[in-house]
């Protein structure tokens, strides 16, 4: 009787937001919607700087710093290329405990601290090692501090029109031009300008600006999610929290709505043992890290050896300039999709990126020992970071919907250790000629593989609430387009 009604009451507030549309063009247009649900995004701003950094660090660790002081240092001694991976995977583990069981706005507090004082390392000890490997370690925990609640709870932020541009934007989309900002100026530092401040000193400026503005945005927009305070049987708290997730900040049908859709998502979760919610996230991790794994495997040390040998081998003098191209072209393909993922979906760009990704991969590497070709294989390890780009946004996506609400922190941390511990498993090499082509070719089976098996086996969870998204995810076939 109950539930009959529930669900008349969710039937006329579904009704009554309909007409309100209706007699609200401006609501149906994209940016009317945007504009709208901005707060969802700013609640989680700080977390998306934290990640810029995170991207910069990143790049800076899998050999692209051409502009550091350190930079052969960084090739020499191991610990500096892991120490971000180490602090990172230690911050995951720590928020996993976190997450759902206490508020988020301290963490993106001190996180943003931590991203802040890694910049005044950076800018005021450019040229002190120990001091780099500080604020490498504080910035990877700050990165790892964030990851998994911003990635469990963002799906529970966004209404489900707007959760696939604001999950893949906040995390594909923010490391990525992190990645391009890194790449950027490491080739105009290589450009011979004649500047007092040496390139060490940007990366901290940096830093320091997206510190400051990270910790503005968690002190003032950082809202708690409507589950956690559902969890915490807080229903007033969540309606407020509700209200100020969207434009007017008022209660109004289709906040209640929204908060019935939470309630039921609850309420279902609550239903299950905590064996239960593991089983029926395992189908879930083995999809979301195998697409994950090709996201770590698409930036790491020997991607940059590629670019490097095949760079110095065209322009031995100006060699930098494929930096630029690279990080542009990497970050072009994330926006392109992005954009996409509530109107054409998840899996079409996925499965569209992971082939093309696949192709130039096994092209690259039989192109790579033919010296007279360096021109196509460069250019193919380009499309190759273009169609990276296209192909892992979604991942984010994937990775906010795909686990029970009982277990999701800790699924969402396994992954990213999983994508940390590849790249620290790439650290440990130093790529021959013959090591990068081996790479590449097998990183070209995996993505067609994938491919194949994500036809079949792939959800399309665009336009969904999270209990019926992930109740896709679990299957293990969706032929859904």
């Amino acid at each position: 009787m109950t539930g009959d009604k529930s669900a008349t009451r969710a039937g006329s507030f579904q009704q009554e937001r309909d007409q309100q549309r209706r007699h609200n063009p401006d609501q149906c247009s994209w940016l009317g919607r945007t504009h709208k649900n901005q707060p969802q995004w700013n609640a989680l701003g700080a977390g998306s700087l934290i990640f810029v950094s995170g991207g910069m660090s990143l790049a800076w660790g899998a050999g692209f710093a051409a502009h550091s002081m350190h930079v052969e240092l960084l090739q020499l001694t191991l610990h500096m290329q892991v120490c971000w991976y180490g602090a990172a995977l230690l911050g995951a583990v720590l928020s996993a405990v976190l997450t759902h069981r206490t508020p988020q706005r301290p963490v993106y507090v001190a996180s943003s601290c931590l991203v802040l004082i890694c910049g005044m390392l950076y800018l005021t000890l450019p040229e002190q090692p120990k001091a780099i490997i500080a604020a490498r370690y504080l910035d990877g925990l700050a990165n790892g501090l964030v990851f998994v609640p911003t990635l469990s709870t963002v799906g529970e932020l966004s209404v489900c029109e707007m959760r696939g541009i604001f999950s893949a934007s906040l995390e594909q989309l923010s490391y990525n031009f992190g990645i391009f900002i890194l790449l950027s100026y490491t080739a105009i530092w290589h450009s011979g300008w004649n500047v007092t401040i040496v390139a060490d000193q940007v990366h901290g400026l940096l830093s320091i600006v997206y510190g400051v503005v990270a910790l503005a945005l968690a002190l003032t927009c950082c809202v708690e999610s409507p589950v956690y305070l559902l969890l915490r049987r807080s229903e007033q708290a969540a309606v407020d929290a509700l209200r100020h997730l969207q434009r007017p900040f008022v209660v109004t049908c289709e906040t209640f709505l929204l908060l019935d859709e939470h309630k039921r998502y609850v309420a279902a979760n609550r239903d299950l043992s905590w064996w239960q919610s593991l089983q029926r996230g395992l189908v879930p991790l083995i999809k979301i890290i195998a697409h994950r794994s090709q996201y770590a495997l698409s930036l790491t040390n020997v991607v940059w050896r590629a670019l490097y040998e095949t760079a110095v081998e065209l322009t031995p003098h100006t060699h930098t300039w494929p930096y630029v191209v690279f990080g542009t072209l990497r970050w072009s393909g994330s926006i392109c999709v992005v954009f996409l993922m509530d109107s054409g979906g998840r899996k079409k760009p996925s499965l569209f990126g992971t082939f093309a990704g696949g192709v130039f991969a096994i092209a690259f590497a039989s192109l790579l020992d033919r010296v007279p070709r360096m021109v196509s294989a460069l250019t193919i390890l380009f499309f190759f970071q273009f169609f990276a780009g296209v192909a892992h946004a979604a991942s984010a996506v994937y990775l906010t919907e795909a686990f029970p609400l009982a277990v999701k922190p800790y699924l969402v941390a396994l992954v990213y250790i999983a994508e940390l511990m590849i790249r620290i498993g790439c650290c440990m090499v130093t790529p021959t000629h013959v090591d990068i082509s081996i790479y590449f070719y097998v990183l070209g089976g995996m993505s067609l593989s994938f491919f194949l098996l994500g036809i079949f086996c792939l959800p399309e969870t665009r336009l969904t609430t999270l209990a019926k998204a992930h109740f896709k995810i679990r299957k293990w076939f969706n032929e859904d387009f």
